[in-house]
């Protein structure tokens, strides 16, 4: 089986060794958990450990917005990759549904062009909030089909769960997905704390233990097995 890398400290070997390529995977969490570090981790260490080009595709924070947070906060280097042509930012205003197959169609134009190998959209909630529930499933099989299954692409797909809902997204994407990935913050103490789940990765065998998640600066995300 091929796999995709994350090359991100402890989440491979949660996944059998990498994610089963190509894939449709959802990450899914609480705010401040860590999605967009990981998301963004994902595609820059494609992009130095495997040559592998990747774009994010983003409903809520400018490029010049996230790229200036996320150097700050973790020193990554956006620029080698960018002047290589390795990274792609795209910026997406909110939706109307009429322009929505637009977005979808220029995701994929990006993603077709520069033979990107992976894609990260943040966030599906912002991308389908306003469509009709029956439209939901459509979007998402034109994703899977002409971008995973016509392109190779492993696709990760944010979702934003407010605190103590147990509901994921908008009601389908989780049966769509081949994958899904739960980000959760919890109290113990005094403190808030993260952890994080593999709840579904289909065709491998792969961990279902929660693990301690890990912000640290210069490092940026990284996961430890919780102790009982």
């Amino acid at each position: 089986m091929e796999r995709v890398r994350s090359w991100i400290r402890g989440f491979d070997s949660l996944a059998g060794g990498g994610i089963p390529s190509p894939s449709f995977m959802l990450l899914v969490g609480n705010p401040g958990t860590g999605k967009s570090t990981f998301s963004i981790q994902f595609l820059l260490n494609g992009a130095k450990f495997a040559n592998e080009t990747g774009v994010y595709a983003s409903f809520l924070e400018r490029e010049e917005t996230f790229v200036r947070n996320m150097t700050q906060s973790y020193g990554f280097d956006f620029k080698s990759p960018m002047q290589a042509g390795k990274l792609h930012y795209l910026e997406f205003s909110p939706l109307s549904p009429i322009v929505i197959s637009d977005v979808f169609a220029e995701i994929a134009k990006v993603v077709l062009e520069n033979g990107a190998k992976r894609l990260v959209i943040d966030s599906l909630n912002a991308l389908l909030s306003d469509l009709p529930a029956a439209e939901h499933r459509r979007m998402l099989e034109i994703i899977v089909n002409r971008l995973i299954k016509g392109a190779g692409c492993t696709v990760f797909g944010i979702v934003e769960q407010g605190i103590g809902k147990q509901e994921i997204g908008l009601g389908i994407e989780e049966f769509v997905a081949d994958g899904l990935i739960i980000f959760e913050s919890y109290v113990e103490g005094f403190e808030v704390k993260r952890r994080g789940v593999i709840r579904k990765l289909r065709g491998t065998e792969h961990s279902s233990r929660y693990q301690s998640i890990l912000l640290t600066p210069k490092e940026g995300i990284g996961f430890l097995q919780m102790v009982e």
